[in-house]
């Protein structure tokens, strides 16, 4: 079972969280874009298109997109799972990330 879908860039792996005193939550940018791109997963991929068990994923980054291109891949990986279009991250057996040739501002 394969799928594929196109999300907002996400936020910077060094802007997903925080720090409140002793506690991390999530940033107002992450959570917003987090929002967003479990909508635009549920549109884009119906629930009977899950994929459970190992999950080799495929990234394409903008190529005009400001630093590093694995920066960009928790955020997607927990929408994915959010969204439970695949099981947990302990799953994932391969990671392509590859810069250029998507949208700009999508992933």
């Amino acid at each position: 079972m394969t799928f594929t879908v196109t999300l907002p860039l996400p936020p910077s792996t060094n802007n997903l969280f925080i720090n409140y005193g002793r506690k991390r939550r999530k940033s107002p940018k992450y959570r917003v874009w987090e929002r967003q791109a479990i909508l635009s997963i549920f549109a884009q991929v119906r629930a009977d298109r899950r994929i459970g068990g190992p999950v080799a994923l495929s990234l394409c980054v903008p190529s005009g997109m400001r630093g590093d291109i694995e920066n960009r891949l928790k955020a997607t990986i927990d929408a994915l799972v959010k969204s439970n279009r695949i099981d947990d991250d302990k799953h994932v057996q391969s990671i392509l990330i590859l810069r250029g040739g998507a949208e700009a501002g999508t992933i």
